[in-house]
């Protein structure tokens, strides 16, 4: 069975197929601010593990597991026969993480059981978990257990105090102690449970510690200390009657040194969760084929965006994608934001602001920062506290600040709003001031980058492995490096914010931007283009030697349109030729050169953001059926998909129709992610060729429909302070455009060929 994940607000859980987190397992858990406070949670009846029948996670914010007990062999010698006893864990987030276990016995006779659950936590950093080395961590402190509570304890380094405190709706017969060494090797991890012998507390007998007390830890052998913690097993000793069911809820709830927090409700809270989900889907537009499959899949993509958004002091921001990346990230927040903005501007309206907020104010080369630069991400566990990662925030990403002033441009152009526009207006000119007196390190007129921090990221564009940027031989390119897509960028931020300018009555500047866009464009159709192999390098090295590496890179180039239109066609067709587009999508890189490795991160995988960004691109030069092509890869991929949840991304793999071959997992994707769900939504945005002109109320509609999909619709969807309903059907050869409802008049405006209507007043 499959891993499980479930997200609220930042907090999150990924666990088995059968919801427990084992012991040693390096990845799963539950996380809160990069640091994880159960790394150990475990249902076992009699001590004996139950088998999984189902699991349901389509909902995101509820999830389902149906077990059934195994072969039970009590003290009074009968045998219980297995799947005879049912165990249904129903679970969320909400402040912490709520589960129920309901218990039914089917067999014509009562049954003694003892219902077992253990509880861990190594409180360890999210870069601890993935393998970043520490020069040491904190202090892992005995539980507490009394009542129907247990807290496991840790004192950071920090010396911030960290619990999970666990709260039972039912007191427990008693709690157990054990004392867990989970040993490392290179080759696997394994856990080893001692157990506590003499540690026993019952319930109804205070247990006296001070926050102050030492741990035997400190008295383990050096090389036992960072692997050592506490599990507090709970304990029901239970009799369940026949064909009755016994139910025990609990809440575990991170705690960085806060109050105690009271109790909740399971139902209330899950009451309040599902109507916060609806309150979601009612602000946003509504996407419908009437092709059940492709529906699946919008839905999914906008349930996993609802999923992904956080609080930020008074900012919903989406983040960037679980397990490792579940912080708000400048460049995936940024393109999530622009693929979603037709579905709920509300979105890059958070954004903006969070990234605003965080926007660079000094030269810092630990935090590779500068003033005006928009960070690349921002931590907040125990490693960052004290400095051990620079992401307090990180500065270390060349393309977020062009594409901060890409957002903001675009947003202005569906919502027009003016008390936006002058609540942002400062960040974006210190972006702008950012681009030209510290991007371009060279004075060509190109945005470079070279990492100065220690701890910081060799390649700061979206493909940010050590190897993505890369001669096709495989030998690296040194910094300072400048990428294709990066100064598509630029281009496009230039060009939005001059019309943005321009609209505002700010002439000169937009003046000034529009020539910098113009000379940026004619010297990178120069410097960038190789005519001999018919596409766009991949950067250009110190030297300012293009990089003839095929990559999908340059189909960023067509989604900002700095790509001359003589060369538009051959870049098109080489992103849609099978070594690239291999039939479940385009490839990072082509098949055809050296360093290619479907299984790489960045060297021959395929990303569906990525190919959402070109499909737009292809379809805003007129290649609509090459756009429609790629289209029908992607969404062919995301059928194999569990709930059609497109992942962060999967292996390059080519499609083998013959033997009826599947697209192939990345092993450590972040699933769901980000701006994987943003794509769906760029694509039927794609579809239905649409671009807002809010200040002048007027939606221009260009739709090209897949031979796939016969008709689709939006509602609610909002331009400035309006919404309207249209829907796009096919008529034979021709595509019919029918505005639905449209109550303040948006001025409505079709392409060429398509048929048109609006509604009778």
């Amino acid at each position: 069975m499959p891993q499980l994940v479930l997200m609220e607000n930042g907090m999150f859980i990924v666990s088995d197929g059968t919801g427990d987190i084992p012991i040693g397992d390096d990845r799963i858990g539950l996380y809160y601010h990069d640091t994880r406070y159960l790394s150990t949670y475990v249902l076992t009846i009699n001590d004996l593990k139950p088998q999984g029948l189902s699991s349901s996670w389509e909902q995101n914010f509820v999830g389902q597991l149906q077990l059934a007990n195994p072969t039970l062999s009590p003290e009074d010698g009968r045998v219980i026969l297995p799947h005879t006893i049912s165990i249904l864990r129903t679970r969320f987030i909400k402040d912490g993480l709520h589960e129920r276990v309901q218990l039914w016995n089917y067999n014509s006779f009562p049954v003694s059981i003892q219902l077992g659950l253990l509880f861990s936590a190594d409180f360890r950093d999210m870069f601890d978990v993935r393998g970043f080395e520490r020069p040491t961590r904190g202090v892992i402190r005995r539980p507490a257990a009394f009542g129907n509570r247990a807290t496991l304890r840790y004192l950071g380094v920090d010396r911030v105090r960290r619990e999970t405190e666990i709260i039972f709706d039912r007191t427990p017969t008693r709690y157990e102690l054990e004392e867990l060494f989970v040993t490392e090797s290179a080759e696997s991890k394994l856990g080893i449970i001692v157990p506590g012998g003499d540690m026993l507390y019952e319930p109804g007998i205070p247990e006296e510690v001070t926050d102050e007390e030492p741990l035997a830890v400190e008295e383990l052998p050096e090389h036992e200390r960072d692997h050592h913690q506490y599990a507090v097993k709970v304990v029901y000793e239970i009799e369940l009657e026949p064909q009755k069911p016994y139910t025990v809820a609990f809440q575990a709830t991170p705690r960085e040194s806060g109050p105690r927090l009271p109790a909740k409700a399971f139902e209330v809270q899950g009451r309040q969760l599902h109507e916060s989900y609806s309150g979601w889907f009612k602000d946003c537009a509504k996407f419908e084929t009437g092709a059940f499959t492709f529906d699946r899949l919008i839905n999914r993509s906008v349930q996993d965006l609802r999923l992904l958004m956080a609080e930020f002091g008074p900012q919903a921001v989406v983040t960037a994608g679980i397990p490792w990346y579940a912080v708000p990230f400048g460049r995936d927040s940024l393109i999530t934001s622009l693929q979603t903005v037709s579905l709920n501007p509300d979105i890059a309206v958070g954004t903006l602001r969070f990234l605003a907020h965080y926007q660079g104010k000094e030269w810092n080369d630990w935090r590779d920062e500068e003033p005006g630069k928009i960070l690349h991400e921002l931590r907040l566990g125990e490693m960052a506290n004290m400095g051990e990662i620079p992401h307090t925030p990180y500065y270390g990403a060349v393309d977020s600040t062009p594409l901060f002033l890409m957002l903001f441009a675009e947003t202005m152009q569906w919502l027009d709003d003016d008390e936006l526009y002058q609540e942002l207006l400062p960040a974006a000119q210190k972006a702008i001031e950012w681009m030209d007196r510290y991007g371009d390190l060279d004075g060509d007129g190109y945005l470079e980058y070279l990492c100065r921090s220690t701890r910081g990221l060799r390649n700061q564009g979206w493909k940010d492995s050590r190897d993505s940027v890369a001669f096709p031989d495989g030998t690296l390119v040194e910094p300072p490096i400048a990428l294709v897509e990066v100064q598509a960028y630029a281009y496009a931020a230039r060009k939005g914010m001059a019309a943005l300018f321009r609209r505002k009555g700010e002439s000169e500047r937009a003046d000034a931007l529009e020539q910098q866009a113009r000379i940026l464009k004619d010297q990178f159709n120069r410097d960038f283009w190789l005519p001999k192999q018919g596409f766009l390098a991949l950067a250009l090295d110190p030297n300012k030697r293009p990089v003839p590496t095929l990559a999908s890179n340059m189909g960023h180039g067509l989604y900002c349109g700095i790509v001359d239109e003589d060369k538009a066609r051959q870049v098109v067709e080489r992103l849609a030729a099978e070594d690239m587009a291999c039939g479940w999508g385009v490839r990072t890189i082509s098949s055809l050169m050296p360093l290619f490795n479907p299984m790489s991160y960045h060297n021959g995988s395929i990303w569906p953001h990525d190919n959402s960004l070109l499909v737009a691109g292809m379809r805003r030069y007129g290649y609509d059926e090459q756009a429609n092509h790629i289209l029908r890869q992607i969404y062919e991929a995301a059928l194999h998909f569990r709930y059609y949840r497109l992942p962060e991304l999967f292996c390059g793999f080519a499609r083998d129709e013959s033997h009826h071959s599947t697209p192939a997992e990345y092993p450590v994707r972040c699933s769901p992610q980000a701006w994987a769900s943003g794509a769906t939504i760029l694509m039927v945005q794609t579809m239905l060729g649409l671009r807002a002109d809010a200040m002048d109320g007027r939606l221009h509609v260009n739709p090209s429909l897949p031979s796939w999909l016969e008709r689709l619709s939006v509602r609610d969807l909002r331009i400035g302070r309006s919404t309207l309903d249209l829907e796009v059907t096919r008529a034979g050869e021709v595509l019919h455009v029918d505005v639905l409802r449209n109550p303040d008049r948006i001025k409505v405006e079709t392409g060429p060929g398509v048929a048109f209507s609006t509604p009778i007043s």
